[in-house]
C-alpha cells in the first residue's frame, strides 16, 4: 500500500483519551485507537474493508449495465437499488429507469431525488440532468437560475453538451461567460456549437507578425481592437442594419478577439465573402493573420 497521507486530532471524551486519523484521500475512512498506533492499525483495516466494497459495487455495476443493455430491467434495478444507498452512479442510473419507465412506472419525483442525491454528491451527469429538469420545468417548477446553476456544475467538469446549453441560456444576461462556455464546447466537438459559433482566423498562413502591436501592454492591444471595431467594422456593417461588439480579448502568441453580432449581422454564416471573412480582414490589416476570431 502506498505510504498514507493522513490527518489526526487527539481526543478527551467520557469514553477517554485516543486518536482519530482520516486518509486524505478517503476522508470518510477513519480509524480510531488509544494510540496513535492503534488509531493507524484501524485505519489501514477500514481502507482495507473500503477498496473491497468499492471493487464489489464495481463488478455489481457492470452486471447491472449488462442486464439493462439485454432489457432485463428487474434485474438492474434490484442491484442499482442495492447500491444506491452510497453509490452515485447506482442512483444516476436508476434515476434514468425511473425517467424512461424501463422495467419501472415512471415517477419524475423520485428521479428528481435520485438525481438530486448524486448532484449533492458531486456526480456532473446527475448535476447536467437537474439543469435540463429546471430548464424544462420537468417534475419541478421551471428556474432558470436553477438551472444554470446545475448546469455549471457539468460544465466546469468538461461536458461539452453541458457548455453549450450554458452558454445559450447565458446568451442575454452575461455574454463573456456565455461566449466562453459556447467555445469550449465548440472546442470538445460539440456539433451545434459548431453550428452557432463562427471561427475565422488565417493563422496558419502567417508568415510575419505586428511587433509594433505585439510589444504594447495588453490595454492599448484592446483599445487598438476598439477601434478597429469603431472605425473601420461599424460603418461598413451599419449600412446592412447589423453590427458587432467587443466581448472579450485575449493577448498573446495568438490574440484571440470575441464579438457578438448585432442587428442584421445575426443571421452572417462564415464563407469566403462572407461578413465574418471582411471582418478578420479589417484586423488582419491593423493586427497580422496570426489571429483568431470568434463570432456569435
Amino acid at each position: 500500500m502506498e505510504e498514507l497521507r493522513t490527518h489526526y486530532h487527539y481526543f478527551s471524551n467520557e469514553e477517554g483519551d485516543g486518536y482519530e486519523i482520516y486518509s486524505c484521500d478517503f476522508p470518510d475512512v477513519k480509524g480510531f485507537g488509544e494510540s496513535y498506533e492503534e488509531a493507524m492499525d484501524d485505519l489501514r483495516i477500514n481502507l482495507k474493508r473500503n477498496e473491497e466494497r468499492t471493487m464489489e459495487a464495481e463488478s455489481l455495476m457492470e452486471s447491472a449495465i449488462g442486464a439493462y443493455d439485454r432489457k432485463e430491467f428487474a434485474v438492474a434495478k434490484s442491484i442499482w437499488e442495492g447500491l444506491s444507498a452510497t453509490n452515485t452512479d447506482a442512483m444516476v442510473n436508476l434515476g434514468t429507469m425511473y425517467v424512461k419507465g424501463f422495467g419501472v412506472a415512471k415517477d419524475i419525483q423520485t428521479a428528481y431525488k435520485l438525481f438530486d442525491r448524486a448532484a449533492e454528491q458531486g456526480h456532473e451527469v446527475a448535476s447536467f440532468y437537474l439543469g435540463g429538469m429546471f430548464e424544462n420545468g420537468i417534475g419541478v417548477t421551471a428556474d432558470k437560475d436553477q438551472s444554470i446553476r446545475y448546469y455549471s456544475v457539468a460544465a466546469e467538469a468538461n461536458m461539452p453538451t453541458a457548455q453549450l446549453k450554458l452558454g445559450i441560456l447565458l446568451r442575454n444576461d452575461d455574454v463573456l461567460n456565455s461566449m466562453k462556455w459556447m467555445i469550449k464546447a465548440a472546442h470538445a466537438g460539440e456539433a451545434q456549437a459548431h453550428a452557432l459559433l463562427t471561427y475565422v482566423s488565417n493563422q496558419n498562413a502567417a508568415t510575419d507578425i505586428n511587433v509594433t502591436f505585439r510589444m504594447m501592454d495588453e490595454p492599448s492591444q484592446r483599445a487598438k481592437v476598439e477601434s478597429v471595431i469603431t472605425e473601420n467594422l461599424a460603418p461598413i456593417l451599419a449600412s446592412d442594419g447589423g453590427g458587432v461588439a467587443l466581448v472579450n480579448y485575449v493577448s498573446g502568441d495568438t490574440p484571440e478577439i470575441w464579438l457578438r453580432y448585432l442587428g442584421a449581422c445575426s443571421g452572417c454564416h462564415l464563407g469566403p465573402t462572407s461578413t465574418a471573412g471582411m471582418i478578420l480582414e479589417q484586423f488582419e490589416k491593423v493586427i497580422d493573420k496570426k489571429i483568431v476570431i470568434y463570432l456569435w
